[in-house]
């Protein structure tokens, strides 16, 4: 396997334009600088285009398309149907019904859609409960679609909170876009009768996806971001610090940082709440480090895409590794790919089941040597398609 290198930008985070997407339909003379051409944001695009037409608001396998756009067309008066892929409506979606009808708006979920019915948000009761046990997604859609109230708007959430780093993102970008949101320990407040105050606003370069390059650079080879947010709004660049203590050189100025390959991956413990998205690379990494590592606090990775923790604990072991799998994470106990293991492995067939994050793990243990057939490569258009373009592999 050639090394790799890359040297450039990448196009903007999802999770960015899709928040700031939802902000701009509430102001749509809020421009935003960035640009990605990524299935979630281009189905964001379309969604939003579509409000209020009385045309199907198509969600393909978004989840946060589907959780941000479902209380996005509450808030108009109307009925509102919102289809997608069978498999995301097979993911969890009671909280987002539980929150709907606490607004007074009736909902039913289909196999293949979303129906919901309302005149906008009325309230029943006092305070809007929002659980958070599997995703943060849902007190996000509330958050980000609480412009122009009639009324103060109460919410507390329930349960483990999880994906936290990706709500302090929701918070930071409302709070940037002029909302004014009071905080209490499991609640808060937004005030009635507010609206986007922001001109322009930035999403900033895709952390998930520089994390699938600079895992590719610390196996073999060498990666250069540009325009790196040192100072991220995103969860996802705890990633710098967690290479880091891994072993892999990096070298970080302002608005560039530079991957170079470890000579030998030390094995890391990581809590991964915040972070979740970080898992899958991070756990073949670990698995091609030396010593033992632990990857905790991702209970909700079983709910994503796909099942992430079985699927790369069977991963890890078809490489020889141990494995111990815990309600919230793996254990794993790496080694370095040596010359004779990879004489001995026979050609492994790793099935992605359509989870880009899976795919780009895949790459990684690829790009050490391993042999692997990647099944369902082109999963990475969900978030970066770009990804086989920039390795030079066959797509």
């Amino acid at each position: 396997m050639r090394p790799f290198a890359f040297v450039g930008k990448l196009p903007a985070s999802k999770s960015m334009m899709n928040r700031l997407l939802l902000l701009q339909s509430y102001s749509p003379t809020l421009q935003i600088d960035g640009e990605s051409d990524c299935d979630d944001v281009r189905l964001m695009r379309q969604a939003v285009a579509r409000l209020g037409t009385g045309e199907d608001l198509h969600v393909g396998a978004a989840g946060t398309v589907l959780r941000f756009m479902a209380l996005r067309a509450s808030r108009l008066t109307g009925r509102h149907r919102l289809t997608g892929e069978p498999r995301l409506f097979s993911r969890p979606q009671e909280e987002l019904l539980k929150v709907l009808r606490q607004l007074g708006v009736s909902a039913e979920l289909t196999r293949e859609s979303l129906e919901i019915e309302g005149t906008g948000w009325h309230l029943q009761g006092d305070t809007l409960l929002v659980p958070r046990e599997r995703s943060s997604q849902f007190v996000s859609s509330v958050l980000l679609n609480s412009w122009c109230l009639p009324q103060d708007l109460f919410v507390a959430t329930t349960g483990q909170q999880v994906s936290e780093g990706y709500f302090r993102m929701t918070v930071r970008l409302v709070e940037q876009a002029g909302m004014k949101v009071e905080f209490g320990d499991r609640e808060f407040r937004v005030s009635k009768n507010q609206m986007v105050q922001a001109s322009r606003m930035t999403a900033e370069m895709d952390i998930s996806s520089a994390f699938a390059l600079a895992g590719l650079a610390a196996v073999n080879g060498q990666a250069t971001f540009l325009d790196f947010p040192t100072a991220s709004l995103q969860p996802d660049v705890a990633f710098v610090s967690i290479l880091e203590k891994m072993g892999v050189p990096l070298q970080q100025s302002s608005q560039t940082l530079k991957v170079g390959q470890a000579h030998r991956l030390r094995g890391v413990r990581a809590e991964l709440t915040s972070n979740p998205d970080l898992f899958p690379v991070l756990a073949i990494l670990c698995a091609l480090a030396e010593g033992e590592s632990e990857l905790i606090g991702a209970p909700h990775l079983v709910h994503k895409e796909s099942n992430r923790l079985a699927t790369l604990a069977k991963w890890s072991q078809s490489l020889g590794r141990d494995v111990r799998v815990s309600n919230d994470g793996l254990k794993i106990f790496g080694a370095p790919l040596s010359r004779a293991q990879l004489e001995r492995l026979p050609p492994l067939h790793w099935d992605c089941d359509q989870d880009h994050r899976l795919v780009f793990a895949a790459a990684v243990a690829r790009s050490a040597g391993a042999p692997i057939e990647i099944q369902q490569k082109d999963a990475v258009s969900k978030s970066f398609p770009e990804f086989w373009h920039i390795l030079g592999w066959a797509s």
